[in-house]
């Protein structure tokens, strides 16, 4: 993460302020889990509705290709049903929320006077911050419901009236739209490169598709 923040104002401050422009983002996500290939095939995986918000600063490389990072909250996570191809499991919806700093290249073609079409490829890394997982456990003596909190972690412990997850995401972000004056209007998707549990043999990584909308003024 702090990698990801140096690269970041390496570039903004390279850059002279006329080309520079600052601004908001916000916009509404489909998160979900991405299988990397799990031991077991226990789970089937479905969306659930995020947000994310944020700050966001771009500055010229040349005409057509751009710099864009920012900083932002952004909600992760996914829901996923036990298919019942064991004698136990977990239903539950788990909602990770993180800082995150995107670092992409923007190429940009004009469509006409007024708008450009917009294209964008490059990396992200995220903190987590809090999250939640509820649902319940299918054993076979019943069902126990789950109202856990998220702890943070990178070691293989197990903690009680908490799920583990690793503190840190990176992955990558894709994203295609529109900028229309000083809006920007893009459709997003993102996946991340690590799965998030420290242990186990269910190996998910985040996923994120949605849209947002940006607002960018000119730094003088």
């Amino acid at each position: 993460m702090r990698k990801f923040l140096i690269v970041a104002l390496c570039f903004i401050s390279g850059s002279s302020f006329a080309q520079l422009r600052l601004g908001v983002k916000g916009g509404f996500e489909m998160a979900k889990f991405f299988d990397k290939g799990s031991d077991q095939q226990y789970f089937s995986l479905s969306n659930i509705n995020t947000i994310q918000a944020g700050l966001i600063a771009e500055k010229d490389l040349s005409d057509y290709f751009f710099f864009q990072s920012g900083l932002g909250y952004i909600q992760k996570g996914g829901f996923k049903q036990f298919t019942g191809q064991a004698n136990s499991g977990t239903t539950s919806t788990l909602k990770l929320n993180y800082i995150q700093v995107p670092v992409n290249i923007v190429y940009k073609e004009s469509i006409n006077k007024q708008i450009k079409g917009m294209v964008s490829v490059g990396f992200y890394g995220a903190v987590g911050i809090s999250g939640t997982e509820k649902g319940y456990d299918q054993t076979t003596t019943g069902t126990n419901n789950i109202d856990r909190k998220v702890q943070f972690s990178n070691e293989a412990v197990y903690v009680n009236d908490a799920t583990v997850v690793k503190p840190f995401d990176f992955g990558y972000n894709l994203s295609a739209g529109i900028e229309y004056k000083k809006f920007q209007f893009t459709l997003d998707f993102s996946r991340g490169f690590r799965t998030i549990y420290p242990f186990g043999t269910t190996n998910f990584a985040n996923q994120t598709l949605g849209i947002s909308v940006a607002y960018l003024m000119p730094w003088k």
